[in-house]
């Protein structure tokens, strides 16, 4: 009988020691050039340590900044310290309804709510209930809050619940808002705005110095010793500073480029396997979409933002611009790209990029 083949990988020393620490979903235990801002959003939650009202915050800045990554790290370690506190995640992507935020906050408290036929004003009443009897502080990190007022639906109205929940639960509750968007403010209701925000905290891109600190911490964790060429986190610190300061760029070119190392059997991560990790896209799994959506996206990745003119010529396809226009719709729809008017000389004229 044959070895079997994953008792035959687990065999063969590849470059990695623990590859998971470079995933977006790990939590390190440090994080540099960050310790202001998780300073400062301790600060805000301390009174819920002893059974006070904790500072609501809302965390502003661009995408992989470390944000989620400073709220959570905070949480854990408040969570740890005090049992007064019950911290609650919600992705607001996966959760953008007021239903299915309060059903979460609920189940988080372990009181078991039927996903249907139930009203929010009864979910409201359950959680009233439940939390006047535990007395605990819930701490609600919102992340991507300022999906909640995209919805035509008025789903914002839970941050109003929120925000009053000293009226409405008989607790003080924390929100912890995380958003990329510096207008999430300014659109919000005056009531809600004056409540929810009584702290607002900037973070800023990472400087590319900054991105190798976060790189060498993470790649003594993740790599076996002497596995990494010289320029391996250099380039992956400079590619991601190029791209806006996003360190989740710069640890996914890390992790693509020591898997790239793993499939060829070799010792070492090299500028190559680098470079060849810049080729897609980050964070857009590239086999769910047809091959005039993956064009559209790689010339939006290699170009940077274009008109809609400039976008129809670089395809250089056949297709109309009525279909090209078509895709165009389904990938801003699903949150791929993103369109603006621009005005010019001779009007107005749309401008089409990467989200």
């Amino acid at each position: 009988m044959s070895e079997n083949i994953f008792k035959k990988f687990a065999s063969e020393k590849g470059v990695f020691k623990d590859e998971r620490v470079l995933l977006p979903e790990d939590l390190p235990g440090a994080l540099p050039h960050r310790e202001k801002e998780i300073n400062e959003i301790a600060l805000a939650l301390r009174p819920a340590a002893s059974g006070g009202k904790p500072e609501n915050v809302i965390v502003v800045g661009p995408t992989g900044t470390g944000k989620t990554a400073c709220a959570r790290h905070v949480l854990k370690q408040l969570s740890e310290y005090s049992q007064r506190v019950l911290p609650v995640y919600i992705n607001c992507w996966g959760i953008s309804t007021r239903h299915g935020i309060l059903n979460k906050i609920a189940s988080s408290l372990g009181e078991f709510v039927p996903r249907r036929g139930i009203a929010t004003d009864e979910i409201t009443e359950r959680l009233a209930d439940v939390l006047s009897k535990e007395k605990r502080i819930p701490i609600i990190v919102l992340d991507e809050i300022d999906r909640l007022l995209a919805s035509q639906y008025g789903e914002e109205k839970v941050l109003y619940d929120l925000a009053r929940a000293n009226e409405v639960f008989g607790v003080g509750v924390g929100v912890i808002g995380i958003t990329n968007s510096e207008e999430f403010l300014s659109k919000l209701d005056p009531r809600i705005r004056s409540s929810l925000a009584q702290r607002e905290m900037k973070f800023e891109r990472y400087a590319p110095q900054e991105l190798k600190d976060i790189l060498h911490e993470r790649a003594k964790l993740s790599f076996f010793p002497n596995t990494l060429s010289d320029e391996v986190i250099p380039l992956c610190a400079a590619h991601a500073a190029k791209m806006g300061g996003d360190a989740r760029i710069a640890l996914s070119c890390l992790w693509k480029a020591g898997r790239a190392a793993e499939r060829e059997g070799v010792a070492k991560v090299s500028e190559a396997q680098v470079r060849a990790a810049f080729a897609e896209p980050e964070g857009i799994d590239m086999e769910k979409f047809g091959e005039m959506e993956k064009k559209i996206i790689r010339v939006l990745k290699e170009r940077g933002e274009l008109g809609s003119g400039e976008l129809y010529s670089a395809l250089k396809t056949k297709e109309t611009d009525r279909t090209v226009r078509n895709y165009l719709t389904r990938l801003e729809k699903l949150g791929i790209i993103e369109t603006k008017e621009r005005e010019g000389k001779k009007g107005k004229s749309r401008i089409i990029k990467l989200k």
